[in-house]
């Protein structure tokens, strides 16, 4: 039962991860008065500092009350336009996780001198490294480029390495900032109107299945604030966990509200409450599992 818990939370650990750097339909009818152009439109030589932070309570396996922190901060560079798509360089700046768990604490901070040697301490190898993504101006991803040096220099075994470059390949990286930018209506939209996307979110090897409606709520100085309310489905799945077979499936829902500047789309502050209820089985014994979390994000211009 230890080999599953500490099995369960490295997969939960690889969740908030990859919700940290998180959010085709067509828009919905019913808005009025003000209107405003939402699309990604950053200059070239702008630089942004987007910081995330994800917080969840954790209950599953026996084991109630389990917190877990991400913190991520990571710059984004425009180094190029290219008709309306903007080329950005993407920076890992910072991180830092904490997870505490009936079995203990553990702690990773990429600016701490004492970070000890845990299953966290690969991400050493990410700070300071770059990716480039080049997105079109609805935050839809055009192409990924330069994740050699990342790759390579990602550290273990020729297993581990493998299990790694997986969660950070070029498939993973374009869903990942995909969730990141995908939120831009395509069109102008009025106060009141709301518009529909469609993503995944990949974890481990399953994908969770994300249903978001965004709501322009108000127009203020130049700024928009824009409510989003998202359904989550993860379909039964297996998957194999540290030669542990193992089943999931949840369903969820998010609801928040972001800030946006008009002029440039940047995403200056945003807050959303989740809540996942779902079921793990894990040799045949099957476990209720439910986590509730809040995810703040954040932004300044450098």
């Amino acid at each position: 039962m230890r080999k599953t818990r500490l099995m369960f939370s490295a997969l939960v650990t690889a969740m908030a991860l990859f919700v940290a750097l998180s959010s085709c339909g067509s828009g919905k009818s019913g808005g009025s008065g003000e209107q405003a152009e939402l699309k990604l439109n950053f200059k070239p030589g702008d630089k942004y500092l987007y910081s995330t932070d994800v917080s969840q309570t954790i209950n599953t396996m026996g084991m109630s009350g389990m917190q877990q922190k991400v913190v991520m901060d990571m710059i984004y560079e425009v180094t190029a336009s290219e008709a309306e798509n903007k080329k950005l360089s993407i920076t890992y700046d910072h991180i830092q996780m904490k997870s505490t768990t009936p079995m203990g604490a553990m702690e990773y901070d990429s600016r701490s001198g004492k970070k000890g040697e845990n299953m966290l301490s690969f991400m050493d190898s990410l700070i300071g490294k770059s990716f480039s993504i080049t997105l079109a101006p609805d935050g839809s991803i055009v192409k990924v480029e330069n994740l050699g040096e990342m790759m390579s220099a990602l550290p273990g075994d020729a297993a581990t390495k493998a299990e790694l470059q997986k969660q950070f390949s070029d498939t993973a990286i374009r869903q990942m900032m995909q969730n990141s930018f995908d939120m831009y209506p395509g069109k102008p939209v009025k106060v009141g109107e709301s518009w529909h996307k469609q993503s995944k979110m990949g974890v481990s090897g399953f994908n969770i299945n994300m249903d978001n409606t965004y709501t322009l709520k108000s127009i203020t100085n130049g700024k928009a604030t824009v409510a989003v309310v998202s359904e989550m489905k993860l379909p039964a799945t297996e998957m194999n966990q540290g030669g542990m077979q193992m089943k999931m499936e949840m369903t969820g829902k998010q609801d928040g509200n972001m800030e946006v500047d008009i002029a440039t789309g940047q995403i200056i502050s945003g807050k959303t409450h989740q809540v996942i209820n779902g079921k793990i089985n894990v040799g045949g014994q099957e476990m209720p599992m439910d986590i509730a979390g809040d995810i703040i994000i954040s932004s300044k211009k450098l």
